[in-house]
Parts: structure tokens; C-alpha cells; sequence
């Protein structure tokens, strides 16, 4: 039998993780990339010997949807963000497995997103889309929240995501946002604002097939904020599968998937639980970045990239799994924060992380000679690593000694 042949668009960051678990499986994978050039964040991950071919860009989708036929492609799946929404439209061209085509635009821009949940009943933050920094103070007066969230319309990784109490601090947020580019180097022509929604945060991670919506975990986030208002990631955990309110989240993001069109693939829905309920802040198409899928493999026996592959290449073995999935003992995912901006010296820093009791993995992606800020997103994190243990009380220990590390200058001289 002839190996399955996927078009993988953006085989960058999670994407060279699926690409790995497609090869596993037997796949011949082919690469397209949605852009001539990319943010050097993603470049480097990028690993051409995986590929069977790599197409290269085309600006014209029909020309390449074109080659795709000829060339037998079965698959055509993203990568990573910047990937998506060339894959909806190759694979609608192609006449492959996709997505909604007509509901593209939901996917990508979190305002439109916003727009399609509350036209299908659906709770969804209150949002509005400015030009100038001016229109970002007025609707901050006159809106109502006393506290809101300023960001690019396709914003990615906390990039440029700011939490303002005030009008002056809206207004400059915008205006940090309408001067820069996204990570994926478009010029953003629009800031979003939305409500800032208390609660809890969370991310469901999901696996779709022919409109059929699988959950693959859920992990609940901890995050502090930078003086300037920046969300900072501080550390992951798997929810609690036996909490009623993660049983309402699996519904919710069930339903909102629907509505966005989401009829194939992966899903990495980031989610507040208010006080209203579940509400959506974020629609990956895709799978979640910044993770080492072995992890999750040997803790609980598959992970996200995995089980993409299989419903891809295998559905059997997605439909077979035990999901969602569920921990053999408590794991916790720590983001790594820089406070002193500087020259990284070496990954001396690496080795005496994974030296602590329960390090089961770290991953730097500072380099030694590269130039690193203070952290404010995730293309300025030094890296992650996971902690697990037979007690959360080992792990907080050594989450402890980690963050009392970073309070002296650890990753930079």
C-alpha cells in the first residue's frame, strides 16, 4: 500500500513535531510555505532533510492547489499559525478534508471570531477594532470594562498583548500595536480591544474529524503581568477532568469549534472561565506551540501532534485512545522568564535545570551570543521545561528554586 502523502503548510515550530509523528507513521510529507520569508523565531525550527519535497511559495493558491493534485497529496494540514489559513484554502481548492472556507476569516481574527460565536448563541468577549490610538481611548471611555485587553487582531504567542486600566494606557497600547508587525511580519493595520474577562485560563486541546470534536487534554495557565500590563506565562498544569466546570469548558469549545467551521484537524482553544461561563479569547486551527510531545507521550501515552498524525494517517488509533488524557503522576509545564536583558553567555543555565530532582525535560531556545530582553512574550522566553514528581509538593519546591534562579541574572551576562 502507498505511504499517505500530506502537504504540510509551515512545517515550523509544533509543526516539525507533526511532521516527525506523520514520518513515524509511515506519511511521505511534502512542505509549503505560506510566505517567502518568516520571523528567524520560526525559521530556524525548520528542518528540510524531513521532507520528501519542499514546494516552496507560490502566490497563487489555484497554481498550487494544482501541483497538490498532480502530485497525489491526500492531506494538506498547517504547521503553525502562519500556516492556517492557506491551508483551509488548499485544502477547499483541492477538495480535501478542511475546514469551513466561508468561515476562514473567524479562525484567524479574533474580532470576527467574537462575531460568529454571538451570532450562534455563543458567549464571546465584547470587542472592537481601532485605526488610531485615539479610537482606542474613546472606546475605552465609553465602553463600559474597567479593565481591557489591547493586542493585534492575529496576535500569537502574547505578542503585543496588553492589559490597560486606564484610557492612557489604551491609547498607548494601541498605538505600540498599529506601529509594529505581528509575529509572522504583517504590518498590523488594526489593534483589538477586548473586555478583559476574569476568571481562570485554560487551553483545550482537540482533535476534529468529519465535524466530530475530540478532546485531547486540558491544561489550566498561571500568568503574571509585567508592570507595563503584559501577560508573562508562569506555568501549566493538567485540569482537574473530574471538575464540572472543565466538563461545561469541553461543551462550550465543542459548540464554538462548530461555529467557527472547524470540520478537520487540530484545535488550540484558550479559554476564561468568568463568572458568565466559559468564554473564548483565542480559536487555534491548529496545534499549540512550545511543547515536547514525548512528554506527553510516556506520562499519559499519546500527545496533541500525535493523535493529529494518527486521525490523519490512522483514525483507528485516535478513536482507540483514552482521551482526554490523563496524567500517571502530577507534571507541570514552567514557561522561563529573563529579567535582565543582555548577552546569553552560554546554556550553562540549561544543564543546572535539568539537574533538579523532578526535571524531566528542558528546552532552551536562547543561544548562547543571542541578544536577550526582558521576557514580555514568547519570542523572548529563554525557553520551558517540565517538572514532574510523585507530589505537587516536589515540583513547587523546585519551581521555587527555579524562580528564586531568575530573580539574579541566570541567562545572560
Amino acid at each position: 500500500m502507498s505511504a499517505t502523502r500530506v502537504a504540510v503548510v509551515d512545517g515550523y515550530s509544533s509543526g516539525t513535531h507533526l511532521v516527525k509523528e506523520l514520518l513515524d507513521r509511515g506519511a511521505e510529507v511534502l512542505h509549503i510555505r505560506s510566505s517567502p520569508t518568516l520571523n528567524p523565531y520560526f525559521e530556524a525550527t525548520f528542518r528540510p532533510a524531513d521532507y520528501a519535497e519542499d514546494l516552496g511559495h507560490d502566490p497563487d493558491p489555484a497554481v498550487l492547489a494544482a501541483r497538490l493534485t498532480a502530485l497525489g497529496v491526500q492531506h494538506v494540514v498547517a504547521g503553525t499559525e502562519s500556516g492556517v489559513a492557506l491551508a483551509d484554502r488548499l485544502a477547499h481548492l483541492t477538495g480535501l478534508p478542511g475546514n469551513c472556507p466561508d468561515l476562514a476569516t473567524a479562525r484567524r481574527s479574533k474580532f470576527r471570531m467574537a462575531e460568529v460565536l454571538r451570532a450562534a448563541g455563543l458567549d464571546a468577549p465584547r470587542s472592537t477594532l481601532v485605526t488610531s490610538a485615539a479610537e482606542a481611548a474613546e472606546w475605552f471611555t465609553g465602553s463600559g470594562p474597567a479593565t481591557v485587553v489591547v493586542k493585534p487582531v492575529h496576535s500569537a504567542g502574547s505578542d503585543h498583548v496588553l492589559i490597560c486600566r486606564t484610557a492612557a494606557e489604551t491609547s498607548q497600547a494601541a498605538a505600540e500595536v498599529l506601529g509594529s508587525a505581528d509575529l509572522f511580519g504583517r504590518r498590523n493595520e488594526f489593534a483589538l480591544l477586548q473586555e478583559f474577562l476574569e476568571g481562570p485560563e485554560y487551553y483545550v486541546n482537540t482533535v476534529s474529524v468529519d465535524g466530530r470534536h475530540t478532546v485531547v487534554e486540558t491544561w489550566r495557565y498561571t500568568k503574571h503581568r509585567t508592570p507595563e500590563g503584559a501577560p508573562i506565562f508562569q506555568f501549566e498544569e493538567p485540569a482537574d477532568l473530574e471538575d464540572p466546570t472543565v466538563g461545561s469548558i469541553h461543551s462550550y469549545v465543542a459548540k464554538a469549534l462548530t461555529a467557527l467551521g472547524i470540520r478537520t484537524g487540530a484545535g488550540h482553544s484558550e479559554v476564561v472561565l468568568t463568572a458568565r461561563g466559559p468564554v473564548l479569547i483565542d480559536p487555534g486551527a491548529r496545534l499549540g506551540g512550545g511543547v515536547l510531545p514525548w512528554v506527553y507521550a510516556k506520562l499519559a501515552g499519546h500527545s496533541h501532534a500525535g493523535l493529529l498524525a494518527a486521525s490523519i494517517t490512522n483514525p483507528a488509533e485516535l478513536h482507540a485512545a483514552r482521551l482526554p488524557l490523563r496524567f500517571e503522576q502530577p507534571i507541570r509545564y514552567v514557561s522561563l522568564v529573563n529579567h535582565f536583558p543582555g548577552t546569553v553567555r552560554d546554556q550553562d543555565w540549561a544543564r543546572r535545570l535539568g539537574e533538579l530532582p523532578t526535571a524531566m525535560a528542558v528546552a532552551p531556545v536562547a543561544r548562547p551570543g543571542d541578544e536577550l530582553p526582558r521576557t514580555r512574550d514568547l519570542l523572548t522566553s529563554p525557553g520551558f521545561l517540565y517538572l514532574t514528581a510523585a507530589t505537587r509538593q516536589q515540583i513547587e519546591a523546585d519551581y521555587r528554586t527555579i524562580r528564586d534562579w531568575e530573580s539574579r541574572p541566570l541567562y545572560t551576562s
